[in-house]
């Protein structure tokens, strides 16, 4: 398989049950959802020149769980999608083409291990 063009661990974001709130005027990001997209810009920012993905992409997520409590994986993955492109890592979530969520070990406080794959490399047999 070819090198992920982006790898980080971040932290667990919030479960898609927790991400928006909605109020008479409107539908808002909680404050939950605006902490991990904040913390996420700032590790992104922190790695040095990111440049923005705009071709398709091959996702693998890994959701390690604060503690024994039973989730779903799969209600993290738009937290990380959102936190993502604000922090211009990828063009938009819209490029995923494939996508792979996996529960991994607890880890005190939870993570989430996020790699991005070009899918036009990965076509292209460079697998």
């Amino acid at each position: 398989m070819t090198e992920p063009f982006f790898k980080a661990e971040l932290p667990l974001p919030p479960s898609v049950n927790g991400y928006w709130l909605v109020k008479p005027k409107g539908k808002y990001l909680s404050a939950k959802a605006r902490k991990f997209r904040s913390d996420v810009i700032a590790h992104v920012a922190s790695l040095g020149s990111v440049r923005t993905h705009t071709g398709r992409i091959r996702a693998h997520i890994t959701v390690h769980g604060r503690d024994r409590r039973k989730f779903d994986v799969d209600n993290y993955q738009k937290a990380v999608w959102d936190a993502l492109t604000h922090a211009r890592v990828i063009a938009d979530d819209e490029l995923i083409d494939e996508l792979i969520i996996k529960r991994g070990e607890i880890i005190k406080g939870g993570m989430v291990k996020v790699e991005l794959y070009n899918l036009s490399e990965a076509a292209n047999g460079s697998d």
